[in-house]
């Protein structure tokens, strides 16, 4: 087995269209990982008067439960379903504001989209984030401004893990599959992206700075942001 990095051995020539999660992917999954681990069960604990095992086995299942569906996502399907446990009023958005300072890129993401867009790539963004969670993040790191496209599973109808959401992609942006990268922390979205048919495929190691590394076999590592960039621009440059 070869020694080169797997960012190395991207065939840029091949690639059109880039396609890109966001949170663990262009942004630290560490914001996420603070709120949903840490910030939101306390918050809830305490708007919802409920005593904190009773509040937290409520959070769990609904975790587990949702895991993988659109529904885990979105912060409406949240609202509806915790608000009535509330005396107080349970605002998902104003309690990330609270941690929105901890909104940021992933090392190189912002060279790297920029050398994208200056060979040429298609940059979209496909995210199964909440349409209001995205524009509060979008409000922290000038993202939007580094983009071609964005696609909203939640304006699609399918989370990413899920066949419909490529099919859906599909009859919105016109893209070869063939000559596409999608690059992603979660790994049952590339392989719904796999038999979708979609040919590049890479996934993230360390989507949370502050976490540890994740075993992303049977897909190849894009970790190196800065370093892929390298590799884009001495083909462009060749």
């Amino acid at each position: 087995m070869s020694d080169t990095p797997a960012h190395h051995t991207l065939p840029w020539q091949e690639i059109d269209t880039v396609l890109l999660d966001m949170d663990g992917t262009l942004l630290d999954l560490d914001f996420d990982a603070r709120f949903w681990k840490e910030h939101f069960p306390r918050r809830y604990v305490e708007l919802s008067g409920l005593a904190e095992p009773e509040a937290m086995a409520r959070l769990n299942a609904r975790f587990e439960g949702l895991r993988g569906q659109l529904a885990w996502y979105c912060l409406d399907d949240w609202h509806r379903a915790l608000a009535p446990d509330c005396r107080n009023e349970l605002d998902l958005i104003a309690l990330k504001r609270e941690l929105a300072h901890h909104i940021r890129y992933r090392h190189g993401v912002p060279d790297f989209l920029d050398r994208l867009g200056g060979a040429g790539k298609q940059r979209v963004l496909v995210t199964n984030a909440h349409p209001a969670s995205v524009d509060l993040k979008f409000e922290r790191v000038d993202l939007s401004t580094r983009l071609d496209g964005i696609f909203n599973a939640h304006q699609i109808g399918a989370a990413k893990e899920s066949p419909r959401f490529w099919d859906r992609l599909a009859e919105q942006l016109h893209f070869d599959p063939d000559r596409t990268l999608l690059v992603d922390d979660n790994l049952v979205a590339l392989a719904a992206a796999e038999d979708f048919g979609i040919r590049h495929l890479r996934a993230i190691t360390l989507p949370n700075s502050q976490g540890e590394p994740m075993d992303t076999s049977p897909f190849e590592a894009l970790d190196d942001f800065l370093a892929a960039t390298a590799a884009l621009a001495s083909r462009n440059d060749a």
